[in-house]
């Protein structure tokens, strides 16, 4: 059998073992726990993995491992694992998006992308500006989903009539400050011939502000933050909703990767092809 067969045997070893082992954390222990990696612990990790990673890549003509991050069977998983993890978390309907296949899957995507970003970026021709865009901006995407899932904070309210409500209670049942005041103003349902609810919406009292929320129509408060419209006191006059209010420290990086996806597409398109301009700039 020829060297190169037995290295691609030992890939496929590899990673089915390392398949497996996604597979049985989760049943054994869970959800990755995303607690002890929040923020500064998150960002210490992260800043460390780039740079291993950078080193990596400086080394990459004695390294296998980066050898094959830069191969095109490299490539071909990590399209399929995009694929797959797309299909996955589109038929959930509340994605499992801190399950160990998920995060494990999501690190591969980002470490086999980083890898193609430092080796394809730049040529000898010049920057390659679009290239740079649709890779570096679904990068940033990715790594804010993954880095940012920590301090992602998921709490419900029960905002009353009568007095304003400026505490929230976590998915664990930890109380957590909003840091501004909620009152319920006014509230309004549509129902089917049944009596089950068909549309509801409230106006809501943020700190002297009054916001409508809707259902499927959340109110963003800040790029981080926002409050969703899910449930509601089903006695004849309502005297209290409940919202819920997800805040989200690393949206603005998600932002900031989708803005440059879309530049870099639109670039691309009306671009098309080209070559190397008298600069040597692609």
């Amino acid at each position: 059998m020829c060297p190169q067969s037995n290295s691609r045997g030992a890939e496929a070893l590899v990673i089915s073992l390392i398949a497996v082992a996604t597979v049985v954390l989760q049943l054994l222990v869970g959800d990755v726990p995303c607690d002890v990696l929040r923020f500064p612990l998150n960002i210490i990790l992260a800043a460390v993995a780039i740079v291993a990673m950078v080193d990596g890549y400086r080394r990459r003509r004695s390294s296998p491992f980066v050898s094959f991050m830069l191969s095109p069977r490299a490539m071909w998983l990590s399209l399929f694992m995009m694929v797959a993890l797309g299909i996955t978390l589109g038929l959930q309907r509340r994605p499992a998006t801190t399950s160990w296949p998920v995060v494990v899957a999501l690190l591969y995507i980002l470490l086999h992308l980083g890898f193609v970003i430092l080796r394809g970026w730049r040529t000898g021709a010049g920057v390659r500006l679009r290239f740079l865009m649709l890779h570096l901006g679904l990068w940033l995407a990715l790594f804010a989903m993954v880095v940012g899932a920590p301090d992602r904070v998921q709490m419900r309210a029960v905002v009353e009539r009568d007095k304003p409500q400026s505490m929230a209670y976590a998915e664990d049942g930890r109380p957590i400050s909003l840091g501004y005041a909620l009152r319920l103003e006014g509230f309004e349902a549509s129902y089917y011939d049944n009596g089950t609810p068909s549309a509801f919406r409230a106006d809501v009292d943020v700190d002297g502000r009054r916001v409508s929320l809707a259902v499927n129509h959340p109110h963003r408060l800040s790029w981080s933050e926002r409050l969703y419209l899910v449930s509601y006191d089903r006695e004849a006059e309502c005297r209290y909703v409940v919202v819920e209010v997800v805040r989200e420290p690393w949206q603005w990086l998600t932002t900031v990767g989708v803005v440059l996806l879309i530049v870099g597409a639109v670039l691309l398109f009306l671009g098309g092809p080209r070559g190397v301009n008298a600069k040597g700039v692609r």
